[in-house]
Formats: C-alpha cells, sequence, structure tokens
C-alpha cells in the first residue's frame, strides 16, 4: 500500500549545478518519497530532456518485459512499480514547475492510496459491498453461489467491478480531491488538482487492464474445461459475469469472436442472456472494423452520444427488440444526462 506523502519545501540545486540524474533501474528501486525528492530537484533545475529521457527510457523497459513474456502483456499496460515510475515522470514533466508537481504529487498519492485501502480490505475481508455500495447485486450472488467455479468467476467480477466503480467517481474531480495543503496558492492548487486527476484516472485504468488480463488467462482455461457458464446450469449471474469477462477480453480479439459464434445457437434455448449477448456481438464488430448489429456500442463526442456504423439502421430496433433492448432512441435519450465531458 501507498503512503501518503506530503511534499514541503526542497531545497534547490546551487547556483550554476545540476542535480544528479538518476537512472531509470535506480527510480524503480527509490521509496516513493525519495523518488519524487529526486523528480523534484529535475523539475525544479527545468532539466526537462532528462524526465524525457527517462520516460523514454521506461518505455523501452516495458516493451523489452513484455518481449521476454512476462507480463502484464497487454499493450500500454504496466506492473505496478513500473507505472509508479511512470506516473510520477509524466508528472514532472507536465507540470509548469516544482510547486505545482509537488502538490499534484501529493493529491495524486492520497488518491490512489485510499483507492489501495479499499481494495484491499474488500479482498482481506470480502466486504465488498460495504467499500463498495454498487456492487450490491455482485456481492449477494458470490455469497449465495456454491460451485467453486461460480464462486471464483463472482469473486473475480466483483474485483473487476469494484476498479471500473473507482473509475467511474474518479470524473468528479472536486468530490475525490483531498483538501488542499495550507498555503497553497490558488493557481498551483488549480494545475495540482488536474495533473492529479488525470494521473488517477491512468492509475485505475492500469488496475482495469492488469486484472482484465489475469481474469482472461483464467477465463480461458474455464471455457476450454466448460465450454460455457450457461444460465442453466450456473445461474444467471455466472452467464452475465462470463460476457462481461468476454467483453473485457479486449486483448484478444479472436477469442471475444469466437465467444460470440458460441453464444449464438445458446440464445435458441435460453442458456444465454440475450441483452449481454447484443453488447459483445457489437463490441466485437466495432473493433473489427464492421457495422454493429444492435447499435450498443456508443461514444461521447462534443456532449452528443455518437455510435459508429450500424447495419441496416431501418431494422435496428426490430433486432433490438429481439434481444429486450429499448428502441434505439429511448436508449440515447436516457443516457443523455451522462455525455457532459
Amino acid at each position: 500500500m501507498r503512503i501518503v506523502i506530503s511534499i514541503v519545501c526542497c531545497l534547490v540545486a546551487a547556483a550554476g549545478e545540476s542535480p544528479r540524474v538518476p537512472t531509470y533501474p535506480e527510480l524503480l528501486a527509490m521509496p516513493a518519497m525519495a523518488r519524487t525528492a529526486a523528480l523534484l530537484d529535475l523539475r525544479e533545475a527545468d532539466d526537462l530532456a532528462a524526465l524525457d529521457a527517462l520516460r523514454f527510457t521506461a518505455s523501452g523497459a516495458a516493451e523489452a518485459r513484455r518481449t521476454r513474456g512476462e507480463a502484464p502483456l497487454s499493450p500500454g499496460c504496466q506492473q505496478p512499480d513500473e507505472f509508479d515510475v511512470e506516473s510520477q515522470l509524466r508528472l514532472a514533466r507536465l507540470a509548469p514547475n516544482g510547486a505545482s508537481f509537488a502538490e499534484a504529487m501529493r493529491r495524486y498519492m492520497a488518491l490512489t492510496t485510499r483507492l489501495d485501502g479499499k481494495l484491499a480490505t474488500a479482498r482481506a475481508t470480502d466486504e465488498w459491498r460495504r467499500q463498495f455500495p454498487a456492487l450490491k447485486t455482485w456481492h449477494r450472488e458470490w455469497q449465495e453461489a456454491h460451485d467453486s467455479r461460480v464462486r471464483e468467476l463472482l469473486r473475480r467480477t466483483l474485483g473487476g467491478q469494484a476498479i471500473r466503480s473507482a473509475l467511474a467517481r474518479a470524473r468528479n474531480p472536486i468530490a475525490n480531491m483531498p483538501a488542499a495543503a495550507p498555503g497553497s496558492k490558488r493557481a498551483i492548487v488549480r494545475i495540482g488538482n488536474e495533473l492529479a486527476l488525470a494521473a488517477y484516472r491512468e492509475y485505475v485504468f492500469n488496475l482495469m487492464c492488469i486484472d482484465d488480463e489475469s481474469n482472461l488467462n483464467w477465463f480461458k482455461v474455464q471455457i476450454a474445461q466448460i465450454g460455457w457458464f450457461g444460465k442453466r446450469e450456473y445461474g444467471w449471474a455466472a452467464d452475465r459475469a462470463a460476457v462481461l469477462f468476454a467483453q473485457h477480453a479486449d486483448a484478444d480479439p479472436d477469442f471475444q469472436a469466437q465467444i460470440a459464434r458460441a453464444l449464438e445457437p445458446r440464445l435458441e434455448t435460453g442458456d444465454t442472456d440475450p441483452e449481454n449477448f447484443a453488447y459483445l456481438v457489437d463490441r466485437v464488430a466495432v473493433r473489427a472494423g464492421r457495422p454493429q448489429r444492435f447499435g450498443t456500442q456508443v461514444e461521447c463526442v462534443d456532449g452528443r452520444w455518437i455510435a459508429p456504423e450500424i447495419e441496416a439502421r431501418e431494422t435496428l430496433d426490430e433486432r433490438r427488440d429481439r434481444v429486450n433492448l429499448v428502441a434505439y432512441d429511448i436508449q440515447v435519450a436516457r443516457m443523455a444526462g451522462m455525455c457532459n465531458d
């Protein structure tokens, strides 16, 4: 678990002297406070070239690790220590001065420490609902499950949904930011807020990436053994969780497509949820550059929901009705207030 740090005034290098630039392996080995102090020295000295060089080295080291076959293998997904270094380097590079970097780091570490604590407590106590109230239904289904395979599926679902709920809450910078440090100037606080929130979102995305890759590796083994977590044998919650795992398997689009093809016959027998199936089919289509069938995949652009190309738009609502989805225009209207970015 991270230690929340409070950065106060640091000595600037003597006039005419440049701070020593640590190597990337040295940064990896440093405790959080020592690493921040070293990068603060570089930021105060305006040694942006050194920060850029360290970021380039960090990127190359992560790519070399993936080439060696060391997890996580998903592009852009980093090990926790790699991400810690890269995020601090990015904050130091983006901050306009040392004071803004120090403020951003204080707030960023407060946010990540709080989330780490909630996740650690939930995993240690299985009190997912207490730490993440939005997981009420998933937590109840996990508690009531008896099959060991289903329990593990739902336990992993709880972890993944907890991370995603943290990402949803990260949209509100005011609600999630700790109080400003005493004596901080307003401009420094504002810049620190913005930088910290952006870094925190990246942090949660990286947690999600690591979690999704771990779940995918486990999930593939289960599917090879049982075929599917069908509703009739394993229950609706297992089927729904399994479709979520498939939806989050973006690191392996061929596997996603394989699952989508395998699920279609199960619609006729009621062995999988048609609505969840529709979301998976559309996700596979969009990622492959094809028109989506049900219009479930939309994105917020300039305050409006935009859907990638949809096949046979004139019969879209008929297809949506067959998989228990409301009419497309109704769906978009319901989501209108959620497109404010």
